[in-house]
């Protein structure tokens, strides 16, 4: 198992439990309608049982029963992606060759079934908060000034360890798909600058409340590459970080646990804070 991700930190969560702790959901819920980023496949579930369905008749009792068929891609929602999401010069973090492990049912090695479940301090900056604004602009860059702004303006810092949640507002987008998957201009995040910055405070998790993480189009280095190539750092995507920012909640201990989807690159997740 490669990971940079920390163990669980009993005493970080025995510290932050009190009778003021609230929970936090951190997930957009998953239906046909949701945007879904234009290079993976579309979210679909269509029943694929319905109760009074003559085959099998409804029991003795009278009960029935209905399931579902789900199609999507491990990116869709809120979302991890694994170390296997990336490549750089045909290789995968630590230098593996994706010739190695690529198979038709998806990787061997670095797949989201190698993600241990995530129990961490976690830290949200609120650069949209602190830049006074509601929503960042498309393909607005945030730099390292604007992650300094958003400590200060929570009151917080970045603790070695720390999973780090950048909220930009662009969740007010999730109900209009072309503006929320980068279509009518591109998507805020940090580029090559910011994203270095934060590793060098020690964040082992990084998210955000966009599709892409980063600033797209990119303007220089794939920043994804640069976490899960070179770094070996997840990266969650479509945060909903509205109800923490509205709660001014920068800081808070966070539980993940990602599907165990063996070979693939990504899955969708339900994360939540204790703050």
């Amino acid at each position: 198992m490669v990971t940079r991700l920390p163990g669980f930190d009993a005493l970080a969560l025995k510290a932050l439990l009190g009778a003021d702790t609230h929970v936090y959901e951190l997930s957009h819920a998953m239906a046909p309608s949701m945007p879904v980023y234009h290079q993976h496949i579309p979210f679909s579930l269509a029943l694929h049982r319905r109760h009074g369905d003559p085959h099998p008749a409804p029991r003795e009792d009278g009960s029935s029963f209905a399931n579902e068929v789900i199609v999507t891609s491990g990116h869709a929602g809120t979302h991890i992606d694994a170390l296997g999401h990336f490549s750089r010069h045909g290789c995968l973090h630590g230098g593996v060759a994706v010739a190695d492990v690529e198979t038709r049912d998806g990787y061997r090695e670095l797949d989201v079934a190698d993600i241990p479940p995530i129990l961490q301090p976690m830290v949200m900056l609120d650069v949209a908060a602190a830049r006074g604004v509601p929503c960042l602009q498309p393909r607005e860059e945030i730099t390292i000034a604007d992650l300094e702004a958003a400590m200060r303006h929570g009151g917080v810092d970045i603790r070695r360890g720390d999973a780090v949640f950048v909220r930009t507002g662009w969740a007010q987008h999730w109900s209009d798909s072309e503006t929320f998957i980068g279509r009518r201009g591109g998507m805020p995040g940090p580029a090559e600058s910011g994203t270095r910055w934060l590793i060098a405070q020690g964040a082992t998790l990084v998210g955000s409340d966009t599709p892409g993480f980063e600033c797209l189009p990119t303007p220089g280095v794939s920043v994804h590459a640069i976490l899960l190539v070179d770094e070996g750092i997840h990266i969650i995507e479509n945060l909903n970080l509205e109800g923490m920012s509205a709660a001014r909640r920068h800081r808070g201990f966070l539980v993940v646990l990602p599907l165990r989807l063996t070979g693939s690159t990504g899955s969708p997740i339900r994360p939540i804070v204790l703050a």
